[in-house]
């Protein structure tokens, strides 16, 4: 389930965000991480090409209102935990709330949300017995558009 959950993910990352969270630019240089950035015109120009259809995610909702996607992953131990950790510390100070948390085995998947004025986010960490990613969703949208595009 955790890594079809992730697929969809990374399924909408591929087919639909100027502003980044700023507290997780500082991993696009790290030695051991993989960190994309997707921008809000990037989506614009995938949005305009391709319709995606996707089970139980309704992209539309989000997609005019996305300004960036950022992608976090690692394999090594010591920067899991220091990745996990980190987002933790975010989580915390900007009051995230919990939208969702499946465990699966070793493997866990839990989505957070973040909704103000200037700028919200979703964010999504996945962790397996392989490696940790972070996925966030970051644009103007607020609580509703949030559960409207996981509604069934």
């Amino acid at each position: 389930m955790i890594k079809a959950l992730f697929c969809t993910v990374l399924a909408m990352v591929s087919f639909t965000a100027n502003a980044q969270v700023k507290a997780f630019e500082k991993y696009a240089d790290m030695k051991d991480v993989t960190y994309v950035f997707i921008s809000k015109y990037m989506l614009g120009l995938a949005s305009k090409n391709a319709t995606p259809s996707i089970p139980k995610v309704d992209i539309n909702t989000l997609k005019n209102k996305l300004t960036g996607i950022q992608i976090i992953h690692s394999e090594k131990k010591g920067m899991r935990k220091k990745l996990k950790s980190d987002v933790q510390e975010i989580l915390d100070r900007d009051k995230y709330e919990v939208l969702m948390q499946v465990k699966e085995d070793n493997n866990n998947v839990n989505i957070f949300h973040c909704v103000n004025k200037r700028q919200s986010a979703v964010v999504m960490l996945v962790e397996e017995d392989s490696g940790i990613t972070a996925i966030v969703f970051s644009g103007k949208f607020n609580i509703e558009d949030v559960m409207k595009m996981v509604q069934e």
